[in-house]
């Protein structure tokens, strides 16, 4: 097991740091500064739930009693957005949630390379319109609606929103 134990902990901080690493592949400022908010106020509530239920079980051990803890509302969660494609997906979240005196919770400019995933850390009970292409360009984007409660992980490519029916579509 010691032979081991070097492996183990560079293996727990790989992981660590792997998980804990901003996003790369939004290019957007204000949506890259939104984004490591939002994953430090998570962290920050996580560990005070964890702190709140350790103490919890501590003091209901010392005066042999049962004490009831009720974790906060979980405010944050990832969403797993996917490029199945050969080509780079250009994304665009946007939302009517307000997240401080500056603006709107949107991100902007998220870039996903080929057969590549983005972690994206979203605001629980909102409803984004997602538009994305696979050029840069917006005259093409196509636009979902997805309400962070309902979806984990979505997998986007090219020609998802076009109707079945090629024949009402307009020719190129």
């Amino acid at each position: 097991m010691k032979k081991h134990l070097p492996f183990l902990f560079i293996l727990a901080t790989v992981i660590l740091f792997q998980g804990c690493s901003s996003p790369k592949y939004i290019y957007d400022k204000s949506s890259y500064e939104r984004q490591k908010e939002l994953r430090n106020s998570r962290g920050g509530n996580v560990f005070v739930d964890v702190m709140a239920g350790v103490g919890t079980v501590f003091v209901g051990a010392m005066l042999e009693c049962e004490i009831d803890y009720v974790p906060s509302e979980q405010q944050f969660k990832k969403l797993n957005l996917i490029n199945p494609t050969n080509d780079t997906l250009y994304i665009n979240m946007l939302t009517d949630l307000i997240w401080d005196n500056e603006g709107y919770c949107d991100f902007m400019d998220i870039r996903i390379p080929p057969k590549l995933n983005c972690k994206v850390m979203v605001p629980m009970h909102a409803a984004y319109n997602l538009y994305f292409s696979d050029t840069p360009e917006s005259h093409d984007d196509e636009m979902i609606e997805i309400f962070t409660t309902d979806v984990k992980r979505f997998t986007l490519y090219p020609g998802m929103t076009l109707e079945a029916d090629s024949s009402i579509l307009p020719a190129k």
